[in-house]
């Protein structure tokens, strides 16, 4: 998004283990769920349903008291393997866009997707959620990862909210201090016995202030208020894969079109892998026909590549071997075997000069500026 230093997407699943329920009981939909410790014991509430929140019924709450507000409510226990699928399969449909995403629990997560439209994507993976899973999560998309998680708590649920680097200020001017991240209730007491009681508040406070105040913390709880947070999504775990793919309006069995798509798709590939400074020893395609067989196949190469050139022509040498009965209904490139280490081998196409990477360069640049799809390969030009 131009203009944006970065862009970070929270992903938020709505009610988790509640919603994972009632997507696989449909008797349960329009009720109170409440997962967690039976009645009658002494545990607590893991999560309930917007139903029967209505009643006040909250996560962490003795399940003695959640009893008393809702004894009409749906108790289960909680099916740790269900819900970590479930999870799972969330975030690998977050992965298919960024290689770059913290898990902040089982059912929370950040995506760095830099440059790329982070509305657009964001409504992607909900609409994937919501198809796929039959879950509904909530997202929150700005340039820093404490505004996306404020801007997502907004719109809970089912919703998607969106604060750009412009709007900031005035977006925080008025929201409670105790909505920021890491205000506790002891912060809270002593911000309030100052008379603070908004980011507004906070904004119009002597720098001094803080840290007199505050201590260490003082200085943090300043860049917040202004909409400032460096903190970088940082996945714990490699990344696996990049892939990109595209479903036809219809069939496909025409050969141009579907090298002229796989070509594309594989621009697409290649600037994402750059722009996170990665590069791949493992092409791969995905094909769906008509029937809705679906096929992948995959190569890996004798050394890690990141330009478009060397990616098509993996791509395409599978696509030439695949035997093609049908009509193509999906087409998709993938990338795995990931590394950062920077390319120096010669390309497949055997140019051995810097030339390939000096457009690359140019390239990507005016992607990032106008689009992804400003300039393109000579194949994908079909006529």
């Amino acid at each position: 998004m131009e203009g944006w230093p970065k862009v970070i997407i929270l992903i938020d699943a709505d009610a988790f283990f509640a919603a994972v329920e009632v997507r696989d009981h449909r008797e349960y939909r329009g009720k109170p769920v409440i997962v967690g410790a039976k009645p009658g014991t002494r545990g607590v509430v893991s999560t309930c349903s917007y139903e029967a929140r209505k009643f006040g019924v909250r996560s962490a709450m003795p399940i003695s008291q959640a009893f008393s507000l809702c004894p009409q409510g749906i108790y289960l226990s909680p099916d740790p393997h269900k819900y970590q699928e479930t999870s799972d399969r969330m975030f690998a449909i977050c992965e298919r866009y960024t290689p770059l995403v913290e898990r902040v629990s089982i059912d929370e997560g950040y995506l760095d997707v830099t440059p790329l439209p982070g509305v657009g994507i964001a409504q992607k993976i909900r609409d994937e959620v919501r198809s796929t899973l039959g879950i509904t999560v909530t997202a929150g998309v700005s340039y820093c990862k404490y505004l996306a998680k404020v801007v997502a708590e907004q719109h809970k649920p089912d919703g998607l909210g969106v604060v750009a680097p412009d709007e900031a200020m005035a977006f925080l001017h008025d929201l409670p201090v105790g909505k920021i991240p890491g205000v506790g209730p002891k912060t809270l007491r002593v911000l309030e016995s100052h008379g603070v009681g908004t980011v507004g508040d906070l904004q119009s406070m002597p720098d001094a202030w803080f840290e007199s105040t505050l201590g260490k913390y003082g200085r943090r709880l300043k860049d917040l208020s202004e909409g400032r947070d460096p903190t970088p999504v940082e996945t714990s775990r490699a990344a696996k894969s990049v892939s990109e793919e595209t479903t036809f309006e219809v069939d496909q069995d025409n050969p141009q079109i579907l090298y002229a798509v796989l070509a594309s798709l594989s621009q697409d590939v290649g600037f994402r892998l750059r722009q996170h400074g990665l590069s791949a020893r493992t092409i791969g395609i995905k094909v769906r026909f008509s029937d809705f067989s679906t096929f992948s196949r995959e190569e890996t190469l004798q050394s890690h590549v990141n330009s478009d050139p060397d990616i098509f022509a993996a791509a395409r040498e599978l696509l030439e071997r695949l035997e093609r009965p049908r009509p193509v209904r999906l087409l998709g490139v993938s990338a795995g075997g990931l590394s950062d280490k920077t390319t120096s081998q010669p390309s497949l196409f055997g140019r051995e000069d810097k030339s390939w990477e000096e457009v690359a360069k140019a390239v990507d640049a005016l992607r990032k500026k106008y689009g992804k799809k400003l300039v393109n390969l000579g194949a994908t030009l079909h006529k």
